[in-house]
């Protein structure tokens, strides 16, 4: 034999386990049976090992192929004999660890499924995590949950949900910093990458050092951290913990995984109809001075001191991180709002509907703006945006119940120079129906307000009209036939509660 069995690879060496030795003979189909693995896969290794020297074949029949582990001599039969009892004892390892795997997997599918049925139905993102941790810590194949997300002015980790934690939160101190070495576990480290992180050995992973102690202590062995997130938002971090070693590799890792997604889809679900559904509000209100030499699109001329100004008055959400923003501007202003268009690099393209006398109602496109971003991952709404007397306004309505340093803090870091002039709460405007509300933010798909949103602020309502059936749906990239079935279906709605 040229190879030896000590350079083989671990599966290489659960193959080899197969045969024992003595030249007794097997087929292709045993051994893929003993190792519960496919034909080609099989095959593949067998060929590999007698490339190696480690097996011999010969072909039986018009197609068949046999395969055998040549006789050994009396010492290498003894030295072979531990080696062989050796791999034996690897070889159990690896089909518990498995069996182990294939169980906790088949749990996880379940999870799952279950976790995305129950926060779909839960109203608030308290709810949300609290039934998430819950029915991972009632696993068989996990010890404990948790969520967290991070306090900006410490940039440590708090707890916001958990689920059979026994203290464990209170014993550890967990940092996003890089430079600290409690930033260098999986939880610091998915909050930094937005990407899932894992501990898979916790004794022998040098990263987890400063909680091996407790970890210990706890009785877990592995633990995964998945940011839980939409867009590019993050909104904090589950960590789920097993008393298994190389829990969350492979299937089981990839299926949690999935959960930081499904999570923050229904986190944002649910804070959108909160505060659409909400009688009180926060409002903030931001000012930057001087706004065009600020953003270095040159200084305010005598027109954007006097009458000029430019409105953005309902700012509406597509696809992908694409916004429509329907405004109005002075007619003077509107070569203002073209330069603000060609200069800033989230403002794509703005069309005018109307260049008669008086405001000129337009209608901007946007990609990936920051603020807005920010502002609508909490289901928040800009209520008006005005740049007048060289000066930019605007006034955000959020949730009492999101987390408004979030939206703050986006602000602030777009536009250092944004100062927040008022913070308050105040009831909804009253005037709007109740049953209108309802249906509005119950009944219409998301599509069907979209649509109708749309249609309304471009102006296709007015007489005459400011822009056509399909302009609108040329706006949101869809065919004017699917324009006009969910118009027509979102106004059957409304009217419905109304009449």
């Amino acid at each position: 034999m040229t190879g030896g069995t000590e350079s083989l690879t671990a599966p290489l060496s659960e193959t080899l386990a197969v045969f024992d030795g003595s030249g007794v003979p097997h087929t292709t189909t045993e051994v893929a049976d003993r190792l519960d693995l496919g034909r080609r896969s099989t095959y593949s290794r067998l060929e590999r090992l007698v490339d190696r020297g480690e097996l011999e074949t010969k072909k039986v029949g018009a197609s068949a192929r046999v395969w055998w582990r040549p006789r050994a001599t009396a010492d290498e039969a003894n030295r072979g004999g531990e080696r062989g009892r050796e791999r034996e004892g690897d070889r159990e390892r690896r089909l518990e660890r498995h069996r182990e795997q294939l169980v906790a997997l088949n749990n996880l599918n379940g999870i799952v499924q279950d976790v995305t049925e129950a926060v779909i139905e839960r109203p608030t993102r308290e709810e949300i995590e609290r039934i998430l941790c819950e029915r991972l810590a009632a696993a068989e194949s996990y010890e404990f949950a948790w969520v967290g997300d991070v306090d900006v002015g410490t940039q440590t980790v708090n707890m916001r949900a958990e689920a059979d934690t026994d203290g464990y939160l209170e014993e550890v101190s967990i940092s996003v910093d890089p430079d600290d070495e409690h930033g260098e576990g999986p939880t610091g480290r998915a909050l930094r990458t937005e990407e899932p992180q894992t501990t898979q050995d916790i004794q022998n992973d040098p990263r987890y050092e400063p909680w091996r102690d407790v970890a210990e202590a706890y009785g877990f062995r592995s633990s995964a951290a998945i940011p839980i997130v939409h867009e590019d938002t993050v909104y904090g971090v589950l960590n789920v913990y097993a008393d298994r070693p190389r829990a969350f590799e492979g299937d089981e890792g990839a299926v949690i995984s999935q959960l930081g997604e499904i999570v923050g889809h229904a986190i944002v679900a649910a804070e959108r109809k909160q505060a659409l559904m909400a009688d009180e509000v926060v409002e903030l209100e931001f000012r930057i001075h001087d706004v065009y030499e600020t953003l270095a699109v040159g200084a305010a001329d005598e027109a954007d001191r006097s009458d000029g100004f430019v409105a953005l008055e309902h700012t509406l959400p597509i696809e992908d991180e694409e916004y429509l923003v329907y405004g109005t501007a002075a007619t003077e202003s509107t070569e203002r709002l073209r330069g603000l268009v060609a200069e800033l690099p989230h403002w794509t393209d703005v069309t005018f509907r109307a260049e008669d006398d008086g405001p000129v109602p337009f209608e901007l496109r946007l990609s990936e703006p920051p603020v807005l971003s920010a502002v609508a991952s909490v289901g928040g709404s800009v209520e008006r945006a005005v740049f007048e007397n060289g000066d930019f306004r605007m006034t955000l309505h959020l949730s009492p119940s999101v987390e408004v340093r979030t939206v703050i803090d986006a602000v602030q870091s777009t536009y250092p120079t944004a100062e927040m002039v008022a913070r308050r709460q105040i009831t909804r405007n009253e005037d709007e129906p109740e049953q209108v509300r309802q249906t509005v933010t119950t009944e219409l798909t998301e599509r069907q307000r979209t649509v109708l949103e749309a249609a309304y602020h471009a102006g296709l309502f007015e007489w005459p009209r400011n822009a056509t059936g399909e302009e609108v749906a040329d706006s949101l990239e869809i065919a004017a036939p699917t324009f006009h079935q969910h118009l027509r279906k979102a106004q059957g709605k409304v009217f419905d509660a109304l009449l």
